[in-house]
């Protein structure tokens, strides 16, 4: 895996030093006051906003969609009614704010990241913003679904800081995919002057180095990421393709090997490796695979809705059956109903 991707930019100015990338739209406390007026309680009133910002324009509401065209600002979140999920949490974390609700950002740590674009396999974060309901041990979570749910995904606290950098970072990719490096390299030294701590931020820095053939340069950045985060295997893939390109045949291989030992233990990496084989037609190794993701995450139910399908393809409907029961399971309650229609129609098959 050469680095930690994110999507492609369309257009998206250069702040300049200084600037606070979050600063929030000079409307947005007004139109969070209007949509939560009269609503008693803190999960009222995230409710409420939350479903405000997903209504179409003629209810009053902001209509945004999702796009993952670049990363966004609050400030352009607002204006073209796009955002991703860290655009949308930046907004919605600002929105709860400015009427006085405490909000902070996470990251959703129980959800597939790897994606393949063309011949690019990326690694996405997922962020989300959690609101404390006010009793002890319970929160809100507010994604990029019309409705907060409680929090019953493992979410992981992110600075603010951390967030910022993220942008920065996204930013830096985005600007390299559209060939601007030298403007991605601003966005990337300015992501770790934001938070050195952020492994993927100098893991990006070092693939904008390596795209303006700074190699030197390169190397260090992809060192000082193993360093603040060992479990990331993504710079263990950058360092394998610089150390292959310089001759450097055996640091290369101790790189791969570093890099396949940490995404080994990743059970959404072995996920990902299930569908691409199932694509393929490979199905014992996708069955190896999903079979690794589930003794690595055991309660995850979309693992268990890649074996029903692996299990479909062999012709093996009975175990599918058993899949995606387990798949039903662990799944949040709102959310079982989608695999009943599943198993009814399976049910009706005759068992293989």
């Amino acid at each position: 895996m050469r680095l930690r991707i994110l999507p492609l930019l369309l257009g998206a100015a250069l702040l300049v030093g200084g600037e606070d990338p979050f600063e929030a739209p000079p409307e947005l406390q007004t139109f969070a006051r209007q949509h939560t007026i009269g609503q008693m309680g803190v999960s009222a009133k995230v409710s409420a906003l939350l479903k405000a910002f997903f209504a179409p324009p003629e209810e009053g509401g902001l209509g945004i969609v999702y796009d993952n065209a670049y990363t966004r600002t609050p400030v352009e979140a607002w204006r073209d009614r796009k955002a991703n999920c860290l655009s949308l949490t930046a907004l919605y974390v600002a929105a709860c704010r400015s009427i006085g609700l405490e909000a902070r950002y996470g990251e959703s740590l129980r959800v597939s990241r790897w994606r393949r674009v063309g011949t690019t396999v990326r690694y996405e974060r997922h962020v989300v913003a959690v609101v404390p309901t006010g009793t002890i041990g319970q929160e809100l979570v507010a994604d990029f679904l019309p409705e907060v749910r409680r929090d019953s995904q493992l979410i992981a606290s992110l600075e603010p800081k951390r967030v910022v950098a993220l942008f920065h970072s996204n930013r830096a990719v985005e600007l390299l995919a559209e060939g601007k490096p030298e403007e991605a390299l601003h966005y990337a030294h300015h992501s770790i002057e934001v938070d050195p701590g952020l492994g993927v931020g100098w893991n990006i820095l070092g693939v904008v180095q390596r795209a303006k053939d700074q190699d030197k340069e390169a190397e260090v950045s992809f060192r000082k990421a193993l360093e603040v985060d060992p479990r990331d295997g993504a710079p263990c893939g950058n360092m394998e393709n610089l150390m292959r390109a310089q001759g450097r045949e055996e640091e290369a291989r101790r790189f791969r090997e570093r890099g396949l030992e940490i995404r080994k233990r990743d059970p959404f990496f072995n996920a990902f490796l299930a569908e691409e084989a199932l694509a393929d037609d490979q199905w014992s190794e996708a069955e190896k695979r999903i079979k690794q993701a589930i003794k690595l995450l055991p309660r995850e139910p979309e693992f268990y809705l890649i074996q029903a399908r692996v299990c479909l393809a062999q012709g093996q409907t009975k175990d599918a059956i058993k899949a995606l029961e387990k798949a039903r399971k662990w799944s949040l309650p709102e959310a079982q109903s989608r695999y009943d229609s599943k198993l009814a129609l399976l049910r009706s098959l005759k068992p293989v």
